[in-house]
């Protein structure tokens, strides 16, 4: 508790930075997951499926901490609501994450060879959004002290800008991995058909929330 007050006393988006270092963590996981997954270490893939569980978890325990000891009375640059709106996107980056871990060991998944060059892909474009999102939130105290203004705004612009283009092309090649699922026919059985469309449907989740992280900051520039 006072580690979180001291951090609102300095700045009230430190304790948000805070929270997005530990959701860093948990995307941090994702390239190393799937690389574990489609070399068979299934074992591995439970272990690091656990320790995203727990990644995730600290990240819940910031982000509750910043609820309940987010001062009523402090002065914010932005509105109350976007600044929480902010730490739910943030959070639902972690939540997206760990869902993958859970979904990546219910079973021994099967992944034939045509399915490995388009889901590398996609791991490797959803991985890269989640960070620069991650990134983002780091501009927030500059963004702050320029007012939300000048070059530092011109920077978070381009920014929120790059993550909607990265997020459209992690749609296309998630559209190609499901072409690429659907076209394996008996080569997989319904269950791993199942549960691999439910991966990619996580994989672009995780782009789409990393994506909101740029909608949030871009109304924070417009008032």
């Amino acid at each position: 508790m006072r580690s979180i007050l001291s951090m609102f006393a300095k700045s009230p988006f430190k304790p948000l930075v805070s929270h997005m270092d530990m959701v860093r963590s948990c995307v941090d996981q994702v390239k190393p997951l799937f690389a574990a997954q489609m070399n068979g270490q299934f074992d591995k893939v439970v272990a690091m499926s656990e320790k995203i569980v727990r990644l995730e978890h600290e990240a819940d325990t910031i982000k509750s901490d910043i609820r309940n000891h987010l001062p009523q009375g402090i002065f914010l640059a932005v509105d109350r609501r976007d600044f929480l709106h902010l730490l739910s996107a943030q959070d639902d980056i972690a939540d997206a994450v760990e869902d993958l871990g859970v979904l990546l060991r219910i079973k021994h998944l099967k992944m034939t060879e045509a399915m490995k060059e388009p889901l590398n892909e996609l791991v490797e474009q959803v991985s890269a959004i989640a960070h620069n999102s991650c990134d983002l939130i780091h501009e927030l105290n500059a963004l702050l002290e320029a007012s939300f203004g000048g070059v530092e705004a011109e920077k978070v612009e381009k920014g929120c800008h790059k993550l909607a283009e990265m997020e459209w092309e992690a749609d296309r090649k998630q559209f190609h991995f499901a072409q690429t699922l659907f076209a394996q026919g008996d080569a997989l059985s319904s269950a791993d058909l199942l549960l691999w469309n439910e991966v990619s449907k996580k994989l672009g989740g995780v782009a789409d929330k990393s994506e909101q992280i740029g909608k949030i900051l871009r109304i924070f520039l417009a008032k």
